[in-house]
């Protein structure tokens, strides 16, 4: 690598990572900075309730973006020079997103007809469902793949501080959940439109192309369920828990949900920022690049998960209140996931989707989903709110397990 290469490889790589640290800053670190006022102003049990409606939104997102953080993402770095190209599969990605709603209708309400803290709070569906489908379907995966940050990061930041601003002087007591998931489902909606008229101020005016959608449904699925497997298993798990447990006992996961969730976002901008550099075929040093990026990323979530587990209680006291200091060791459980989700990201997301080792990961992702998915319900009797963190903790061991499997036989794959 020269040292005109090198150097502007640190440059772009350093300077995504900080906005897309502003981005993750505006998703996850703003919630946190607000989450004193917003846990203490709706208590435990509405908290909890908020909480399931917002689980729901996760699992609509990724039903919409079907796989496109992944794929979009690797095909617009690829392509992003060729202006035909690019603005064609652009038609053809929104055309595809646009072709899911029926389906995403489908399974919203199956998931709502088989939940009763959802099925009783359907005003919370609906608010959740405008806000989760705008969110899906922006463009961030053009921005990403142009290796264009900066317009993900402020724009984010405007209007994501313009909902917190409003959570902060609106809600106020037990009865203003609904306040909540509204601002954040209106801060989607304008970050969707905003992104969407500078993407197409770039690439011009898109033709909506409805005869490529199903060629672009079969290249999507293996990304698709990439993404899916993990965050089904954690929903449903995650429904079924708030069937057998106190409303009460939702909201202390919830709680200690949130801060890991914020935790792990921490990963978020590194990921995303070195992911279209490994996935661009002109980078001929993949293998020395992805050592280094496993070495810091396991670094960096080991110090995350020591700082969490030795201050989990002083953690939940500031962020949560007294009225939350039982979910401490719920905590302590989530954040030894933390350097776990590092490996497997550098492993599994970065390293095999450079190789277009989709479906494969894909695989991977199955089976390990299974077996986190036993270790909850066989654990769930007894260790309550815990066996959520401790499945995810062995759906994370498998799926390292059998991703090195994977590396250490094939060809073009190793990496040790």
């Amino acid at each position: 690598m020269s040292i005109k290469t090198k150097f502007f490889f640190q440059h772009t790589f350093l300077s995504n990572s900080l906005y897309l640290y502003l981005s993750y800053f505006s998703d996850y670190l703003l919630a946190i900075i607000f989450l004193p006022v917003v846990s203490r102003a709706l208590g435990a049990v509405e908290f909890g309730k908020v909480g399931i409606a917002q689980t729901l939104g996760i699992l609509i997102i990724l039903f919409v973006e079907f796989g496109s953080p992944l794929i979009a993402t690797r095909k617009i770095s690829r392509i992003k020079s060729d202006k035909v190209s690019l603005k064609n599969f652009v038609s053809e990605i929104t055309t595809f997103k646009i072709c899911l709603i029926p389906i995403v209708l489908i399974v919203t309400s199956i998931i709502v007809f088989f939940t009763p803290t959802l099925k009783s709070n359907l005003n919370y569906v609906a608010i959740v469902f405008f806000g989760s489908f705008f969110q899906g379907i922006a463009p961030i995966w053009y921005f990403h793949g142009i290796q264009n940050m900066r317009i993900i990061a402020f724009t984010k930041l405007i209007f994501r501080l313009m909902a917190f601003i409003i959570i902060f002087y609106f809600v106020k007591n037990s009865n203003d959940g609904w306040i909540v998931l509204s601002a954040f489902s209106a801060s989607s909606g304008l970050i969707c439109f905003f992104l969407f008229f500078l993407m197409l101020k770039q690439i011009g005016v898109i033709k909506l192309k409805f005869s490529n959608s199903f060629n672009l449904l079969n290249k999507s699925i293996p990304s698709f369920l990439i993404t899916i497997f993990p965050i089904i298993y954690q929903a449903v798990s995650i429904f079924i828990m708030s069937i057998f447990i106190s409303p009460i006992q939702l909201g202390f996961f919830f709680g200690a949900s949130r801060v890991h969730r914020a935790l792990n976002a921490l990963f978020g901008p590194i990921s995303q920022a070195f992911y279209p550099i490994i996935a661009s075929e002109k980078n001929n040093h993949s293998k020395v690049l992805i050592k280094k990026y496993l070495f810091f990323m396991f670094i960096t979530g080991f110090i995350l998960f020591l700082v969490g587990f030795a201050f989990a209680e002083n953690i939940i006291m500031f962020l949560l209140g007294v009225d939350f200091l039982p979910a401490f060791q719920n905590l302590k459980f989530f954040v030894i996931v933390l350097p776990l989700t590092a490996i497997s990201n550098a492993l599994g997301r970065q390293w095999l989707m450079k190789l277009d080792q989709d479906f494969n990961l894909a695989l991977i992702q199955l089976f390990s989903t299974l077996v986190g998915f036993l270790s909850f319900i066989l654990t769930l009797p007894k260790m309550g709110i815990n066996s959520f963190p401790l499945s995810l903790i062995i759906y994370e061991f498998s799926s390292i397990i059998m991703i090195l499997i994977l590396i250490s036989n094939g060809k073009n794959a190793k990496l040790f």
